[in-house]
């Protein structure tokens, strides 16, 4: 037990000194790019800027703007923005996250149900013709990306057969086509890992033992050979939940969904410091939560070797 709090601990820190590369490494980024958040099209009087400038703190030093900058977020204020007046970072973001986030869990949800079951059969029955066709289509879903597969199914499903909406997040038919382009692809990512992990336990000893007490082919699969062989697909639940839950650009600019993406591409586009470190922020924090739950899982279930 001692040993568990000794790692939960370290990790802890891991993660919090990572944050910390994060936090000035966007920092360090945003102040190397040309250009200001006040470098608009209309054109500033000296005066107007200089007021702008010392009213958001960007006429300081840069060491002097860093340790400031550093000390707000540790505090947890990310401060105005820059470009949407009467905001803050933290009212922009509750008012996004919450989009990207359900369109996130859609996505992963999908992928999960879908890719695992869809990896499982396909190891159980690789020469079956349904296999080998199954993962076909995985390989070819894993060459089409987003925003090619997403204007494909708007084509199809939308504009041809008006099943579904193209544009928004209002109501169940908004959200059919987004959710499946995120998470199809996804699916076909884990089916092929699934497949990949789960064929090479089939030779192993342990697996023989087990038939040889006279275990029946899916007691042997279930109970042995999916514990063994699921750790890569566990370990990739991690990042790829992080993924979909903070959105991803080109799906919510495909379908114009208003969600952290588009926000983002904005904020970096408009050169607005705070937004774009709040929303870096909070992927690098899904990830590290995530990929935390996810190694706490693979230890619960951990492969148990020859002992089946």
């Amino acid at each position: 037990m001692a040993a568990f709090f000794f790692a939960l601990l370290r990790r802890l820190l891991r993660s919090i000194f990572l944050l910390f590369c994060v936090l000035t490494a966007v920092f360090a980024l945003l102040r190397a790019v040309p250009g200001g958040p006040f470098d608009g099209e209309r054109e500033l009087t000296p005066e107007a800027a200089a007021a702008l400038r010392a009213h958001y703190g960007t006429d300081e030093s840069l060491l002097r703007s860093y340790f400031r900058y550093v000390s707000r977020t540790v505090r947890g204020d990310l401060g105005p923005s820059f470009c949407q007046l009467g905001w803050s970072v933290g009212e922009l973001l509750a008012d996004k996250v919450r989009v990207s986030f359900e369109l996130g869990a859609y996505a992963f949800l999908l992928a999960l149900l879908l890719g695992i079951p869809w990896g499982c059969q396909a190891a159980r029955y690789p020469e079956k013709f349904f296999s080998r066709s199954a993962m076909a289509v995985a390989t070819v879903l894993i060459c089409i990306p987003s925003f090619a597969l997403g204007p494909i199914l708007d084509h199809i499903f939308a504009l041809r057969l008006h099943w579904f909406r193209v544009m928004g997040w209002c109501g169940w038919r908004c959200k059919v086509l987004p959710s499946v382009t995120l998470g199809i692809i996804q699916a076909a990512f884990l089916a092929r890992l699934t497949r990949r992990s789960l064929a090479g336990e089939f030779a192993r000893p342990y697996v023989r033992t087990a038939r040889a007490k006279g275990l029946s082919e899916s007691a042997v699969f279930w109970k042995h050979i999916l514990r063994n062989g699921i750790g890569p697909t566990i370990a990739y639940l991690g990042p790829t939940c992080a993924a979909l839950l903070s959105g991803t650009f080109a799906v919510e600019s495909i379908f114009h969904i208003p969600g952290l993406g588009r926000l983002f591409i904005e904020s970096i586009g408009n050169r607005d410091y705070g937004l774009v470190t709040g929303i870096v922020l909070l992927y690098a924090l899904l990830i590290i939560v995530c990929n935390f739950f996810a190694d706490v899982l693979l230890a619960a279930i951990g492969p148990r070797g020859g002992s089946g």
